[in-house]
């Protein structure tokens, strides 16, 4: 009972903390509530990470002994922090560029018993900007935003402290502590220090950079896994691509999506540069970089993540040549070749004509989403709670359906939103998408040529993850989906070019 207390007491605390640090107090000092933010979301994170700690280890800490090493190691890492964050201070690119090179590594470490793939690097990373940002006002530096806002701070905090508040009355407890300790509130601090950040730095350069250069990593070595049958981290995938037509490879992730997904962004980050930049030596530079991201998106057959590359090729077309001659382009494309594939395969036709070889397809994403909607009549206006949609999804199900259904972790971000959260989170989280695709492309038309394209860039690889998120999920759980949005909003955010010697 004191252990669920303290969690859903540290969730709430979690909530009210990013709500100080997003939304503005009248009669409140700017900084003043920013640090009230920082304490309070820090020491729930801390909380409720030591609330997943084995046994052993929170037995040891209430010891005497325990409690005064626990206090010098806070002590030792908030001094490593703070010198971390002067260095931040003294070079922000390069944290931008540490930034991209940390933003897909993942480490497999146990927690709870199970194996979770966590962004640890991440973390040390987040933490540092964070520290950087407090140094800046410990130091008083100039040009660092007191009070970095953004017109999706309301929207966000408001979504987020539902989220959190939802542990309270979550079917799963420790599912919600997961997703708070290691997605929500870390990359809650990382919109937080994105935002601020950025105008101090050549921060898409650095970014863009270092995202591309280790993508081509990343899809040389899935190329080579492809060749050789290797697998990395995921012994299930290994043993379905004994039993498959075809080699799915998964490079440096547990999942052949995410793979995609992550050379998807690069993909179109290199696209977009091209276009930026038209000339010869920039084309046949950027021609084997994309040749390779390619290919390492073809060996992890992720059809999600092409779907992506096809949302977000789409979105820099309608940018470029205008949305009317992209969309009738579009769908001439689209009837010529899926006509062409209906007519040649039987296969296809099947399955567009075969409700249940569509689920088979699908593999087993109409049960979820069925399983879904179902957990929400249950609890229609608050939800099953944050994390709550596994445990009630198995519930849920048959002896017969257990032992034949595989997968129970939904592959539909809106209908998990739906189900976990009620309608009140769904309105909210509905809220926040729209707000964003309307800030982001107001916002880019404002400011300079540049910086719109590239606030467009950022949108457009953000809509293709929320595509890629409705099949797969993890829109959330993936700091790109922060990074991108909080990017984006920082360069729409920009001076706008000089018209006539002042600003227009």
């Amino acid at each position: 009972m004191t252990v669920t207390v303290v969690r859903e007491a540290s969730a709430l605390v979690g909530a009210v903390g990013v709500l100080a640090l997003l939304v503005p107090i009248p009669g409140f000092p700017a900084t003043g509530r920013r640090v009230l933010g920082l304490v309070l979301v820090i020491g729930a994170w801390l909380t409720l990470a030591l609330g997943l700690a084995p046994a052993s280890v929170t037995d040891r800490l209430s010891t005497p002994f325990g409690i005064g090493a626990g206090g010098v190691a806070v002590a030792v890492g908030a001094a490593i922090a703070y010198g971390a964050g002067r260095l931040v201070l003294a070079r922000p690119t390069a944290w931008f560029v540490l930034l991209g090179l940390c933003l897909p590594l993942r480490i497999p470490v146990p927690i709870g018993g199970d194996q979770r793939n966590l962004l640890l690097p991440l973390y040390l990373l987040i933490i540092a900007g964070v520290s950087g940002w407090v140094a800046a006002r410990v130091l008083g530096r100039a040009g660092v935003d007191d009070d970095p806002r953004t017109p999706l701070d309301i929207p966000l905090a408001v979504f987020f402290a539902f989220a959190a508040a939802s542990t309270i009355w979550s079917a799963d407890q420790k599912e919600a502590t997961v997703k708070l300790v290691f997605f929500y509130i870390p990359f809650a601090l990382l919109f937080v220090a994105v935002v601020a950040w950025w105008p101090r730095a050549r921060a898409l350069a650095a970014l863009a950079t270092s995202t591309v250069v280790l993508a081509t990593g990343v899809a040389l070595l899935a190329v080579v896994q492809y060749q050789a049958h290797w697998i990395f981290w995921n012994d299930r995938l290994e043993k379905a691509n004994v039993y498959s037509r075809f080699f799915r490879a998964n490079g440096i992730f547990f999942d052949p999506n995410i793979l995609g997904r992550y050379l998807v962004v690069a993909i179109i980050a290199v696209v977009a540069f091209a276009w930026l930049r038209p000339h010869m030596t920039t084309f046949l530079a950027a021609a084997p970089v994309i040749i390779v991201l390619c290919a390492g998106l073809a060996v992890s057959f992720s059809r999600s993540s092409c779907l992506m590359l096809m949302i977000g090729m789409g979105m820099l077309a309608a940018r470029a040549f205008g949305a009317r001659r992209t969309a009738t382009v579009g769908v001439i494309v689209a009837v010529a070749l899926g006509g062409a594939a209906v007519a040649a395969s039987g296969t296809i036709r099947g399955v567009l004509t075969d409700s249940s070889k569509l689920e088979n397809v699908s593999e087993g994403r109409f049960d979820l989403i069925r399983g879904g909607l179902e957990i929400w009549r249950t609890a229609p206006l608050q939800g099953a709670g944050l994390g709550g949609f596994e445990k009630k999804f198995s519930e849920n199900l048959t002896p017969t359906e257990q032992r034949k259904i595989r997968v129970v972790i939904s592959h539909n971000t809106p209908v998990t939103e739906l189900s976990e959260l009620g309608l009140i989170g769904f309105a909210l989280f509905l809220g926040l998408i729209v707000a964003t695709g309307r800030t982001i492309r107001r916002g880019s038309a404002r400011v300079a040529p540049d910086d719109g394209w590239a606030a467009w860039v950022l949108l457009a690889i953000i809509a293709g993850i929320f595509v890629h998120a409705t099949l797969y999920a993890a829109l959330f759980e993936d700091p790109f989906t922060w990074v991108l949005t909080a990017g984006a909003l920082a360069l729409c955010a920009a001076r706008r070019p000089l018209v006539g010697g002042a600003v227009a």
